[in-house]
């Protein structure tokens, strides 16, 4: 047929080739790596949803020219149960895209039956785009925040993933300037302090029974143990993205504060996917930074949300922009809720989890 259908699994094939074609070697040949990668997270998500399916646009000739992913997310608002669809990797073959196959693909996805959809990995035409379809941006959230730790080490970690070539030299030349200022806590941020309080592993049975227990957050997603057991160990596969840190806060008294996950990966800088407060964001965030810096990371960086808000202005804190953060849904309200710390809506319950590995 000719035009816009839900994704089938037979579909991987063509659909890993034009990844291929147009993310990576510029070539439409099979890649099983992508194959594999879509059918794990889109597929095999065990909150996939029939009624949200991925899309396929083929030609007149039965051709795959354009894709978009479609990965649903259970959410509650005051405790009603909603869905949330996450828009992610677009792709339209060269041929197709005077004939807006991408407009197509988008428009199509925002007139399903979730109550939100986001897109919160998008770039400048994907913002263009869904403006145009009557979504919107959320700014705040297209901000990112770093605390540098090791200025040095940052420094080389950035240049490592700029040109591989010069990040030993940068490092080697940056760790005499951060011994110096852990010393006299001159010409760098001081070392984090060291919060009150005790952080303990948190496994996907006490982040369900956390969530759930977090009544302040009106807008909150509504985990369950399958799902997260889930997520995990698709982080855990991302040996080059780091190894991934779990931990939930606790105030001297043992009363549970918040949590936080995050990936330190080789070059040290520690890349946040959720941090949640169920009372003062502080006390999580100072754990969450002490923690990263025990572990050797050279900064910690992560999207600017509600909870972390009060880390702009803070000692070592630079605010980035950082990738496009779109919504789209007919309830304002709900839009509202969004950038408001009575709502939890983190990087691990959006668009990462399922953009990054077929472009890798």
């Amino acid at each position: 047929m000719t035009g816009i259908r839900a994704l089938e699994r037979t579909d991987l094939p063509q659909v890993g080739a034009l990844f291929e074609l147009v993310m990576r070697s510029g070539e439409q040949r099979r890649n099983p790596h992508v194959e594999d990668y879509l059918a794990r997270v889109v597929l095999d998500d065990p909150w996939a949803d029939p009624e949200i399916p991925s899309l396929v646009h083929e030609d007149a000739d039965g051709r795959i020219v354009g894709f978009i992913a479609a990965s649903t997310r259970r959410m509650t608002l005051d405790g009603r149960p909603l869905r949330m669809a996450v828009s992610s990797n677009l792709v339209a073959h060269p041929d197709a895209r005077s004939r807006g196959v991408g407009v197509l693909l988008n428009r199509k996805l925002l007139a399903g039956p979730q109550d939100l959809t986001v897109a919160d990995r998008a770039n400048d035409d994907s913002r263009a785009l869904w403006t145009g379809l009557g979504g919107q941006e959320l700014v705040g959230s297209s901000l990112s925040w770093w605390r540098i730790l090791r200025a040095g080490a940052t420094a080389g970690a950035l240049a490592g993933r700029r040109r591989p070539g010069l990040a030993r030299g940068v490092r080697l030349a940056g760790a005499p300037l951060d011994r110096v200022a852990a010393r006299l806590s001159r010409g760098g941020p001081p070392p984090p302090p060291r919060p009150a309080g005790t952080t303990e592993l948190l496994t996907p049975e006490v982040l369900v029974e956390q969530v759930e227990q977090a009544k302040r957050l009106r807008l909150r997603p509504d985990y369950d143990v399958t799902w997260v057991s889930w997520a995990f160990a698709e982080l855990g596969r991302l040996t080059d993205r780091g190894r991934l840190t779990a931990r939930l806060v606790r105030g001297p008294g043992g009363r549970a504060l918040g949590w936080f996950l995050y990936l330190l990966p080789a070059d040290g800088i520690a890349e946040v996917l959720q941090v949640v407060a169920l009372g003062d964001p502080a006390p999580v965030l100072d754990h969450l930074v002490r923690t990263a810096h025990d572990e050797g990371a050279a900064a910690v960086q992560g999207r600017l949300e509600p909870v972390t808000a009060g880390l702009v202005g803070a000692p070592g804190v630079l605010v980035r922009r950082g990738a496009r953060a779109l919504v789209a849904a007919d309830d304002p309200a709900l839009l509202g809720l969004l950038g408001s710390t009575a709502s939890s809506f983190s990087v691990l319950d959006g668009e990462w989890l399922v953009a990054h590995g077929a472009r890798q």
